[in-house]
């Protein structure tokens, strides 16, 4: 009797393996190779230790094995090329595309209504009518959006706890722009410019070198201090801005803490790299997997952070209040 059971117990063990659906498969990530499109304005390719990559390893996404970049870059920050990159891209078909800045989620919207688009650290989304809604974006742009120039407000609040005569603000901002984009800003700097009785002036450079007269007539005509703007020609000459702002001795305030990590003096935002770029991957991964985009609500950051920059603050001769210092998630020594 008892071989017999064990016998039976043995087969229904058995039969139970055959017939129970495998889980390992759902785990990991289709075996027919995908493509992922990138148009960005940080460079190509793709950096091997960049958050993205890290994220879609630990997802089951293996370059080369199981998908394949197809990254554009925007050279200098020229964004009127987002047109026709966006098309190029579109044409070689892959299976979503991806991009960061307004233009160039435009760009890639008005090339294509059928590959989903998943948009990363993108500001005012709705406002830039990128989406209807957040909730339902409906079509095929999806993705996280990211502070826009709603806290503009905050960031200028700060500079004048370091500058309490601060007067006049300088907004470096980019000539290769969104009109839409550069509307939503003037709206929410003449805002903050009466809420903090200040006067500004908007500048906008196309090229590296306008850097340098920017600052170079910030200094001749007393500038008090600087909002510097995130953009892709920015992105690319990050260390120019910050050295410029040392040799004219102008107090900047950046959009994140990446901006105070790369020499400006204050960085007021959510933190893009270790964030926006997790959750970008992420997204990407549930479309490769079959969701619709117009199923995944676009998801807003939410944490906000000031970093300080306090070696620039000494070269600056500046001293940092202690109820600002107090505040600050990170510091940079």
């Amino acid at each position: 009797m008892k071989r017999r059971t064990l016998k039976w117990q043995l087969m229904l063990m058995l039969i139970a393996y055959v017939l129970t659906p495998a889980s390992a498969p759902a785990q990991n990530a289709p075996t027919s190779l995908k493509r992922i499109g990138v148009l960005n304005s940080f460079g190509c390719p793709v950096p091997a230790d960049s958050p993205t990559r890290r994220r879609l390893a630990e997802l089951g996404w293996v370059e080369g094995k199981n998908f394949t970049y197809d990254c554009v870059t925007v050279v200098g920050g020229r964004t009127e090329l987002a047109e026709q990159l966006a098309a190029e891209l579109v044409a070689r078909n892959p299976d979503v595309v991806a991009a960061n800045p307004i233009p160039f989620v435009r760009a890639l919207k008005r090339a294509t209504t059928r590959i989903p688009i998943v948009m990363y650290g993108t500001p005012d989304p709705v406002e830039a009518g990128l989406v209807t809604n957040l909730a339902r974006p409906e079509a095929n742009v999806t993705g996280v959006s990211w502070f826009g120039f709603d806290i503009m407000p905050k960031r200028i609040e700060m500079l004048i706890e370091v500058l309490p005569k601060m007067q006049r603000l300088a907004i470096i901002f980019t000539a290769h722009n969104d009109p839409k984009v550069f509307e939503l800003l003037e709206a929410k700097a003449a805002i903050a410019a009466k809420q903090f009785g200040i006067s500004y002036e908007i500048f906008r450079p196309a090229v590296p070198e306008d850097f340098d007269q920017i600052f170079s007539h910030l200094s001749n005509q007393h500038f008090d201090a600087a909002y510097i703007q995130p953009n892709a020609l920015l992105f690319q000459n990050f260390k120019r801005v910050s050295d410029l702002a040392l040799r004219y001795r102008v107090p900047t305030v950046g959009d994140d803490p990446f901006s105070a990590r790369n020499g400006l003096l204050l960085g007021y935002g959510g933190d893009f790299f270790p964030v926006v770029l997790v959750r970008y991957a992420e997204y990407v991964d549930k479309i490769l997997r079959g969701t619709k985009p117009g199923d995944l609500p676009v998801e807003q950051v939410t944490k906000v952070q000031l970093a300080i920059n306090l070696k620039t603050a000494k070269a600056l001769g500046l001293t940092i209040p202690p109820a600002l210092l107090a505040r600050a998630d990170e510091v940079i020594e």
